[in-house]
């Protein structure tokens, strides 16, 4: 079993559990472990650690994710029939049942026309 320093076992016991999460990583690096493995070498609270690593996130109903809020941009939002993966970086794009059609990536601006 690693045993951390003194110095970085006070560190880790005087953070909050945000700042905690961050320095038992940084932490695991050196000794080549997983943060998980160094938060439970620690004497604290199970149930506060498992709730800071099961963060549930907010409703997604409060943010925008259109990025082109214009009349034209509205009118093909509502042709997309079809989704895709940008073949550059993965991004999940809509897009109409035209063919062929050529689509710029709003992500990674990588320029594709797909014919099928």
């Amino acid at each position: 079993m690693t045993i951390i320093s003194p110095e970085e076992y006070t560190l880790l016991m005087t953070s909050s559990v945000d700042e905690r999460n961050l320095h038992a990583a940084s932490i695991g690096k050196k000794y080549n472990l997983t943060s998980i493995q160094i938060l439970a070498m620690l004497p604290i609270n199970r149930q506060t650690t498992q709730q800071s690593l099961n963060m549930t996130l907010p409703s997604t109903s409060n943010y925008r994710f259109e990025y082109d809020p214009s009349q034209d941009a509205s009118q093909r939002r509502q042709e997309v029939s079809q989704a895709i993966n940008c073949p550059g970086c993965g991004a999940a794009l809509g897009i109409p049942a035209i063919r062929p059609i050529k689509v710029t990536c709003p992500q990674c601006q990588l320029e594709s026309t797909f014919m099928e």
